[in-house]
């Protein structure tokens, strides 16, 4: 030992000696992968999980709105808990408030998270496989719900608002640190025109978020002090009116994005003719979309297109249309496809109607950079030289059931007196679907299969296809759908119409998964959260 301390070399052959056994010890012990200290990804069934309905935009005497949430049974012995409560509006703040800095919040928690469960809208639900609705018609406050156990896995949740004249339909989001959205502008050019586009922001967390919301008009980035830091405590919802940055352009990309925290964001649209709908969030910005759901019919189909990066961006879009039983095969990808030139951070927009040719139908997008995309539905009437706008309606780019993880959705309310339409469109490959209506005991009635021809929409209805409620329900009390990708199918890309004479609305159908992959670990000091 003497020899070692006096010797330094000595002592610098040990540490040569201590490091070389760490690093044959590491290497036996290294991931059995291509890449060193890479292991595979996971899968892994949530067991938490939180959606935000924003509160009805419609509360007038003959209004009518419900939340409607399901998740399906896997296991036998599968449990939870689902339950759903107000999220307060946060209080108005001066700008040299102190409590406006979060110092004095940050300890503060939702009165609807898992320590508290006041003011419950509904009763709560401890059993997959069965419908949980609430009626929310007199609701002034977004509703948040929350899912342990078994039913946070494969959940969705909608609000449908129903009037004389109209449907609007609304998914409640999950919280997120960003949140995007395609939407037409106020600057009436060619007669698509909003009046009022306002965000709705909640933070159902426990903990403060701060939020800022961006613009890109046809013109360029739109944005202003009260679309900068809005801070929101915990279980707080707020409301932005964004109209005066929309002005005098046709086309608009909304990007809600958080610097703390995560936020549940929604837009609601209100045209210039009066009619008021949720604009559906679209994918995030990729250089490939598509987007189903848009419904066939007279009046305007405009593609929203917006480019949050720094150089210019050339989009190609090519229409799928409903072709039924005229021909077979991918027939509209033969056509020259629309081109739109976006200007840097900017957007766009191009008309769909020609493509169209009133048929229903699905849009594929290419772009040279990333991109986000959405449609503008108009359905109008003409008497004579008169064109009236009678309801609008939006859709957005949705991410596709696809194998092997994203094969299940959710549609969770299926409300009894409207036409629906179910639109599938299988831009890539053959896809084959199947249906199964749920009802609210669990019951399940005949499940009912589509197939979708490679390069074609498929319509998908009660009326032509022979599907419908479980039998011996009470037809008020309305079912749920859920679909399943089956086992070599293509990817598809859905989403639901309603129509109510004369209201129509559109909601993309997202995948609802059992199970998520997990990142993938490398060997590190430090390790990433998911954002969404």
């Amino acid at each position: 030992m003497r020899l070692i301390v006096e010797n330094r070399f000595a002592l610098f052959g040990l540490v040569a000696l201590a490091l070389l056994a760490l690093f044959g010890l590491a290497f036996g012990l290294r991931p059995l992968t291509p890449s060193l200290g890479v292991r595979e990804a996971g899968t892994l069934r949530p067991e938490l999980a939180s959606r935000v309905c924003p509160a009805p935009h419609e509360t007038s005497g003959d209004a009518e709105s419900s939340v409607a949430a399901f998740a399906p049974r896997v296991g036998r012995d599968d449990e939870g808990e689902l339950w759903a409560v107000p999220v307060n509006r946060a209080p108005e703040r001066d700008e040299d408030d102190e409590d406006a800095s979060g110092s004095d919040r940050e300890d503060e928690t939702d009165d609807g998270g898992s320590e508290e469960r006041r003011d419950l809208l509904a009763d709560e639900l401890t059993e997959p496989g069965r419908i949980w609705r609430a009626d929310v018609g007199d609701a002034v406050l977004p509703t948040a719900l929350r899912a342990e156990g078994a039913l946070a896995s494969g959940l969705d949740a909608a609000q449908i608002t129903l009037t004389d004249d109209a449907v609007t339909e609304v998914r409640c989001v999950e919280p997120a640190i960003g949140t995007w959205f395609a939407v037409p502008g106020a600057g009436g050019i060619d007669e698509v025109e909003l009046d009022t586009l306002t965000v709705h922001l909640t933070n159902p967390e426990e903990f403060r978020a701060t939020v800022s919301v961006d613009l890109y008009t046809a013109e360029g980035p739109s944005y202003s002090p009260e679309s900068r830091g809005i801070d929101l405590g915990a279980g707080e919802s707020t409301t932005l009116d964004v109209t005066e940055l929309v002005q005098s352009t046709g086309s608009v990309g909304v990007h809600v994005r958080t610097s703390t925290g995560r936020v549940a964001a929604s837009l609601l649209a209100e045209h210039a003719e009066g009619h008021t709908d949720w604009v559906p969030p679209t994918r995030a910005p990729d250089t490939e979309h598509v987007v189903p759901g848009v419904p066939g019919g007279d009046g305007t189909r405009r593609l929203i297109v917006a480019a949050p990066g720094d150089a210019p961006v050339e989009v190609r879009a090519r229409v799928i249309p409903d072709i039924g039983d005229e021909e077979e095969g991918d027939g509209a990808s033969e056509e020259e496809p629309i081109v739109l030139n976006v200007p840097p951070a900017a957007s766009a927009w191009a008309s769909l109607e020609s493509a169209l040719g009133g048929l229903p139908g699905t849009v594929v997008l290419e772009a040279d950079a990333p991109i986000v995309a959405g449609v503008i539905v108009e359905e109008t009437e003409v008497d004579g030289d008169d064109k009236d706008v009678v309801d609008t309606a939006y859709t957005s780019a949705v991410e596709p059931l696809s194998w092997p993880l994203d094969v299940t959705a959710v549609i969770p309310e299926m409300p009894e007196g409207l036409d629906v339409e179910l639109m599938l469109g299988a831009p890539e490959s053959d896809a084959r679907i199947v249906a199964t209506p749920i009802a609210a005991d669990g019951s399940m009635g005949d499940a009912v299969r589509a197939e979708v021809t490679a390069g074609t929409t498929h319509v998908f209805d009660t009326e032509t296809e022979g599907w419908g409620p479980p039998t011996g329900i009470d037809p008020d009390d309305g079912y749920t759908i859920r679909l399943e990708l089956l086992e070599g199918s293509g990817p598809v890309y859905a989403a639901r119409v309603l129509r109510s004479d004369p209201g129509v609305s559109v909601m993309p159908v997202p995948p609802a998964p059992i199970e998520v992959r997990l990142p993938i670990v490398r060997d590190s000091m430090t390790g990433l959260v998911p954002g969404t």
